[in-house]
C-alpha cells in the first residue's frame, strides 16, 4: 500500500481511542472492586445488587477485552451533502469520548454496513472508505477507496470480477501465515459475506459455500452479530456453534472472543449427544442405518416393548396374606400409564401408584373376609396399624392411601413394577437392544429389514463398559433420553433438554438425519444457520441436497438458500486441479471463483526405491522450511492414521494430531474445515487410488491449502489428477 499523508493523524487517533478502552475498562475494574469491598451481609435486597454489580462488571471487562487485535481497522466519511456526520472509525467495539461522542464505533452497528457493502454501482452515501495495515496494534499503512457518483475514482480497485473491498487488506490476511488457530475476518468482511451475517434472526438460513469462501468465519461473525443486535434475547436464551468434531471446535474457538463475544456455547455433534465421545469405530452401511430417520421410530417402539403386562399372575406376601396381581391388573395399569404425557420413567411412579392402590384395595378386602390365602404367618409384613378396620370411626380411604404407600416400599413390589415397567438409562436400553437379537426383532417389525436386523446385532452385552459407543450411538442414545427422561431426578422438566435462541451448525452437509433431528430439538424457535458444502459431504450418507439434508431440521419458517461465490483462500493453481476434479464427480456444481494466485504448481512426488514414510518424512521437512512460520498439514487415510503416525515418528518427523503445530498429521475428516500455509496428501493406495470411489475425499484434502499443495504416492494416481496438473505445466 502506498504512503498516506493521514497515516500519522491516524496513528495519533488510534492511540486515543486505545487509552480511552483502557479507561472503561478501568472503570468496570473499579465498580466490581468497589461492589466487592462492600460490607458483607445486609439485607437481601442489598446482597442481590451486590451480586449484580458484580456480574455485570465481569462481563463489561469481557466484552472490553480485544487482546492482542487493533481497536479500530478502517473508517468511512459519508458525503457531506447527505446532511450527517462526515466520517466514522469502524473497529472491534465501541468507544466513546468523555463527552459520550463516539470515538470508534462497534462494526455490527447500522451505520457501518456501508464500510462492507459499499459499491462503485453503490456507494451507499460513502466519499471514502479507509483500510488499516496494522502491526503490533498500530497503523502500518492506509488503503483508501474512493467514490463518486460515477464510481469507483483513482486509487481505488475496480478492475475485473468479483468487486472486492479493501483488496489490499484483503490479500494480506488471506496471505498471512496459518497460526494453527482461526482469526477473524472483521476487518477485511466483503458484502455478500456481509449480507449473510446480518441476515434477519427468524427462521433458517442456509450457507452454501466452497472452500475457501469464508463460510465459517461467517457463521461465527452472525453469531457475534446477532448477539449484538438481539442481544436481550439471546443472552437469555443462548447461541449454540455445533462443530462436527473437537479439532475443528479448538480451531474457532478464539474467532468469537476475539470479537467481545463470550457467552457462546461451542459443542460437537457427540458433545451435544451428552453421553461423552465416540469411543469405537463404526462401517458405513452401520452408521447409514444408524443415522435414518426410522431409527426414531424404532427406538420408540423398543421403549414401548419394555412396558409389558405380566404374562401369569405374581404373588405379594404381606403379612399373613398373599395378594395376586394378575395380567389383567398390569394391563391396565400399563394402558393408562401409556395415554399419560410425559417420559418414560416420569410414567412409571403413575403405574407403581396405580398397582399399589390395587393390591392395597385387595389386601384389605381379603382381610374383612379373613382369607390368608395360605401365606406365611410369619411374614415380616406390619398389619398392627390396620386391625382397626372393625372400627366404624376408621377412615377408610386414609388406610388405603396410608397401605398404598407402605406397599411401595415392598421390595417385591419394586421387583414387580421393574418388570412391568423397568426404570431404564439411555445406556442400558440400548445395551439390551443390541445385544439381543429377539429385541431387535421385535422393535424393529415393519421398519427395519433383516439385513438391518442383524447390522445393529452386537453378540455380546458391554456390561464392563458401558460407555462403548460409536458416534452414531451416542445420537441413538440422545433419542432414547428425550423419551425416557431423568432416571432419578423426580421434579425434571417435562420439555427435557435445554434450548437455544439461535443454532450455527457447520459442515452441515454430513449431517446424518438423526444428528439433524437431534440438533433440531434443541432450537427454541427454528432460527438457526446452516454453512457448508455439498461438493465436500464425505459422510456415509454421500452427497445430498440441501433441502433432503435441512428436513428433519425445518419448523414452520421457510428455509432460505445463499451461497458464496468467491474463493479467498485456494489458490487459483490448486482450484484448477480441485475443480476439474469436481467437474469429474458432480459436474451440476460450480466451483467458486478463486481470486488469488500463489505461483506454485500442485506437485506429485514419487518415492521411487526409497522407503514411502522416509521419503514423506523429508517431503513435509522441507514444506515446513517453505512456508516457515506457516504450518504444514499431512492429510492421509482414516484407517491408516495410525500406521502413519508410527511410521513418520519412527522417520524423525516431529507434529502433532490437533491441527495446531507446525506439522499436523490428520485424517480427511479431521482436516475438514482447517486451512494450512502447505498440504501434503500421503496414502496414494488407500486414498488416491479410491478417489473415483470417494472423490470428495480427495476434493476436501486438496483445498485445504492457502499456498501449496504436494502429493505423494506410492501407486497410481488417479488419472484425471495427472491430466490436470500436466495441463499446469
Amino acid at each position: 500500500m502506498s504512503a498516506n499523508p493521514d497515516l500519522a493523524a491516524e496513528r495519533k487517533f488510534l492511540a486515543k481511542a486505545n487509552d480511552r478502552l483502557e479507561t472503561m475498562r478501568e472503570s468496570a475494574r473499579e465498580m466490581m472492586e468497589l461492589a466487592l469491598a462492600s460490607p458483607r451481609g445486609g439485607t437481601h435486597q442489598a446482597r442481590a445488587e451486590r451480586d449484580v454489580i458484580v456480574r455485570h462488571s465481569l462481563a463489561r471487562l469481557e466484552q472490553l477485552e480485544i487482546g492482542d487485535q487493533a481497536l479500530s481497522f478502517g473508517g468511512i466519511d459519508y458525503d457531506a451533502e447527505l446532511g450527517r456526520v462526515a466520517s466514522f472509525h469502524i473497529g472491534r467495539l465501541a468507544v466513546a469520548d468523555e463527552d459520550m461522542e463516539p470515538l470508534v464505533v462497534d462494526w455490527r452497528a447500522p451505520v457501518a454496513e456501508p464500510f462492507y457493502r459499499a459499491t462503485g454501482k453503490d456507494p451507499m452515501g460513502l466519499t471514502r472508505r479507509r483500510h488499516f495495515a496494522l502491526e503490533n496494534r498500530d497503523v502500518a499503512s492506509i488503503e483508501d477507496e474512493l467514490f463518486s457518483a460515477e464510481g469507483f475514482a483513482e486509487g481505488s480497485w475496480d478492475s475485473g470480477e468479483p468487486k472486492l473491498a479493501g483488496p489490499g487488506s484483503l490479500f494480506a490476511a488471506v496471505a498471512r501465515a496459518r497460526t494453527g488457530r482461526m482469526a477473524d475476518i472483521v476487518s477485511t468482511i466483503q458484502a455478500q459475506q456481509d449480507e449473510i451475517i446480518r441476515a434477519p434472526l427468524s427462521g433458517m438460513l442456509v450457507v452454501q459455500g466452497g472452500p475457501g469462501t469464508g463460510k465459517t468465519a461467517v457463521a461465527l461473525h452472525r453469531a457475534a452479530y446477532l448477539l449484538y443486535t438481539y442481544r436481550r434475547r439471546l443472552e437469555r436464551q443462548g447461541v449454540l456453534v455445533v462443530a462436527p468434531n473437537r479439532i475443528f471446535a479448538r480451531y474457532i474457538d478464539h474467532v468469537l472472543p476475539s470479537l467481545g463475544e463470550t457467552g457462546v456455547q461451542i459443542m460437537t455433534v457427540n458433545g451435544l449427544a451428552g453421553f461423552g465421545e465416540a469411543r469405537i469405530a463404526e462401517t458405513d452401511a452401520e452408521a447409514r442405518l444408524k443415522g435414518d430417520l426410522r431409527m426414531a421410530t424404532f427406538i420408540a417402539k423398543a421403549i414401548k416393548d419394555r412396558e409389558r403386562p405380566l404374562k401369569r399372575t405374581a404373588e405379594i406376601v404381606m403379612g399373613a396374606f398373599v395378594v395376586r396381581v394378575t395380567p389383567g391388573d398390569s394391563a391396565e395399569a400399563v394402558r393408562a400409564a401409556q395415554h399419560r404425557s410425559g417420559t418414560h420413567n416420569q410414567r412409571r411412579r403413575f403405574v407403581e401408584a396405580l398397582l399399589a392402590v390395587k393390591i392395597a384395595e385387595k389386601y384389605l378386602a381379603a382381610k374383612k373376609i379373613g382369607s390368608t390365602g395360605n401365606a406365611d404367618a410369619g411374614s415380616q409384613f406390619d398389619e398392627q396399624k390396620f386391625n382397626i378396620l372393625d372400627s366404624t370411626s376408621v377412615d377408610e380411604k386414609q388406610v388405603k392411601k396410608e397401605l398404598a404407600q407402605k406397599v411401595k416400599r415392598l421390595p417385591e413390589f419394586q421387583f414387580l413394577v421393574q418388570r412391568i415397567w423397568p426404570k431404564l438409562t439411555p445406556q442400558v436400553l440400548l445395551s439390551d437392544l443390541f445385544s439381543h437379537l429377539p429385541l431387535i426383532h421385535l422393535a424393529g417389525k415393519e421398519i427395519l429389514s433383516e439385513t438391518e436386523t442383524r447390522l445393529l446385532h452386537r453378540p455380546t452385552r458391554f456390561e464392563d463398559d458401558i460407555n462403548q459407543w460409536s458416534s452414531s450411538d451416542l445420537v441413538l442414545l440422545n433419542e432414547a433420553s428425550i423419551i425416557l427422561g431423568s432416571y432419578r431426578n423426580k421434579n425434571e422438566d417435562p420439555d427435557g433438554e435445554r434450548g437455544y435462541g439461535h443454532i450455527i451448525m457447520d459442515e452441515a452437509q454430513d449431517l446424518s438425519p438423526m444428528a439433524a433431528r437431534m440438533i433440531g430439538r434443541y432450537s427454541l424457535s427454528g432460527s438457526m444457520t446452516l454453512v457448508g458444502d455439498v461438493a465436500q459431504a464425505t459422510s456415509p450418507f454421500g452427497r445430498r441436497t440441501w433441502h433432503d439434508i435441512v428436513a428433519p431440521l425445518a419448523k414452520s419458517d421457510p428455509v432460505h438458500l445463499v451461497e458464496l461465490e468467491v474463493n479467498y483462500r485456494t489458490p487459483q493453481e490448486v482450484m484448477d486441479v480441485a475443480g476439474g476434479l469436481l467437474k469429474e464427480f458432480a459436474p451440476e456444481l460450480k466451483p467458486a471463483t478463486s481470486i488469488r494466485k500463489s505461483g506454485e504448481f500442485v506437485e506429485i512426488i514419487i518415492p521411487g526405491r526409497e522407503d514411502l514414510f522416509e521419503s514423506l518424512a523429508k517431503v513435509v521437512s522441507a514444506e515446513r522450511d517453505k512456508v516457515d512460520p506457516g504450518t504444514v498439514a499431512v492429510i492421509v487415510p482414516a484407517d491408516d492414521k495410525h500406521l502413519y503416525v508410527e511410521r513418520l515418528s519412527q522417520a524423525g518427523l516431529e507434529f502433532s494430531s490437533s491441527g495446531e503445530a507446525s506439522v499436523s498429521v490428520l485424517s480427511i475428516h479431521e482436516a475438514k474445515g482447517l486451512e494450512f500455509d502447505s498440504v501434503v496428501i500421503a496414502g496414494a493406495n488407500r486414498l488416491l487410488s479410491a478417489a473415483t470411489l470417494n472423490p470428495q475425499a480427495l476434493f476436501v484434502a486438496m483445498t485445504r491449502t492457502t499456498k501449496r499443495l504436494v502429493i505423494v504416492h506410492n501407486n497410481d494416481v488417479p488419472d484425471v489428477i495427472v491430466d490436470l496438473i500436466l495441463k499446469q505445466k
